[in-house]
């Protein structure tokens, strides 16, 4: 293969990590606004400790699912992307 061919694919990789990046991101997002709408809904009203335990663990779930998109997305780099 010559430079011209592996700089393509080089930068082939690049743009499907990019694109997988987004997706990821765009995911991460769409979780984090889930725990701005619990929270949200938690500042208007007087919560039981039973109902402010089960928006601790939502809470927490998400932030860890967060994490680890975020991880995992971030750890593909340089590798081939496999779909």
């Amino acid at each position: 293969m010559d430079e011209k061919e592996e700089l393509k694919q080089e930068l082939q990789q690049q743009l499907e990590w990019v694109q997988y990046r987004q997706n990821m991101l765009d995911i991460m997002e769409a979780k984090l606004l889930q725990m701005k709408e619990i929270t949200e809904q938690a500042k208007q009203g007087n919560l039981s400790q039973d109902e402010i335990k089960e928006i601790n663990c939502r809470l927490n779930n998400l932030v860890a699912q967060v994490n680890a998109i975020d991880s995992e997305s971030r750890g593909i780099e340089g590798r081939e992307i496999i779909e």
